[in-house]
């Protein structure tokens, strides 16, 4: 198995410095279609954030049962086809939570 390095796609970045307003989720920079785009999650805040990607604007907020990251944690995440959106919400507070579009692991 292969293993290359986490590269970024140029100008991708998304940066959520609140919760996201339900119904209002941003959509991610110069992301291609089809599945298998990574993103790299940077918890930047100093609180957890959950995390859910989805296909539409009006997607769900993150609850409990959302992928958690904790404060200054970063992690890469594999999308599935069609996630083409994102909403963050702090556990206690509001995160600062980067997300960039690229490819690698």
């Amino acid at each position: 198995m292969n293993l290359d390095p986490f590269r970024a796609t140029p100008f991708s970045t998304l940066r959520l410095s609140a919760n996201t307003v339900a119904g209002a989720a941003p959509s991610l920079p110069n992301l291609p279609h089809g599945s298998g785009t990574q993103v790299r999650l940077w918890n930047r805040g100093t609180v957890p954030a959950r995390i859910e990607f989805g296909n539409k604007a009006a997607m769900a907020l993150p609850d409990a049962t959302s992928m958690a990251l904790p404060a200054g944690a970063v992690e890469i995440r594999t999308l599935q086809q069609g996630e083409r959106f994102a909403a963050v919400l702090g556990d206690g507070g509001a995160p600062d939570v980067e997300i960039t579009v690229g490819f690698g692991f």
